[in-house]
């Protein structure tokens, strides 16, 4: 006779992992949406919907990796990225890889803007999409290069970039995500 198991159902660790592995993800996310903005830890946890105590243990984990930098003002520990952090880039381009392959999914012209995107990776930083707008950044010395292939197109340099970071940060990165999240640092 088989034993009763009743309602139990065993853990499954590659599940536990899985769902911590999400935690991370989600709360790098929620700190790159405004790289200006200071976060407690308790408004991850509310905005996430996660218990504080969960949110705290991955946050300290994100300091330990150089991924988040925590500071104390008053009794209350704010957190950012770090975006000087080879480590926290990596883990943003791997967030913006999911955005952009979810945007080729849904966008029927995407074929299209990957192709011209090929054709011209080679003397650009990063093309950024933000609802029907392609945005090409672009080195500050740079001639030659036709961009009229994109439509509805914005091109700009680094400085730009750097100066307007807080329209920039919400759109979908196509190409050069690491190499973006290291320009508006």
């Amino acid at each position: 006779m088989a034993p009763f198991l009743g309602a139990y159902t065993p853990i499954n660790p590659l599940n536990t992992r899985a769902m911590a592995v999400t935690l991370k993800y989600k709360i790098i996310e929620l700190l790159s949406r405004d790289v200006s903005i200071l976060h407690s830890i308790s408004d991850i946890a509310k905005k996430l919907g996660v218990a504080y105590s969960h949110t705290h243990s991955f946050v300290i984990k994100l300091v330990k990796e150089g991924v988040i930098d925590i500071q104390k003002i008053g009794n209350v520990s704010v957190c950012r990225l770090n975006l000087k952090s080879a480590m926290a880039r990596s883990y943003l381009s791997i967030i913006e890889s999911r955005r952009a392959l979810e945007w080729m999914r849904k966008n029927p012209q995407a074929a299209k803007v990957t192709e011209k995107i090929e054709q011209v990776k080679d003397n650009i930083h990063a093309v950024l999409v933000k609802g029907n707008r392609t945005i090409l950044v672009v080195p500050e010395k740079i001639s030659g290069v036709d961009f009229s292939m994109f439509r509805n197109r914005v091109v700009m340099n680094m400085e730009h970039l750097r100066k307007n970071k807080h329209y920039y940060t919400d759109c979908i990165i196509l190409h050069g995500a690491e190499k973006f999240w290291g320009l508006i640092d």
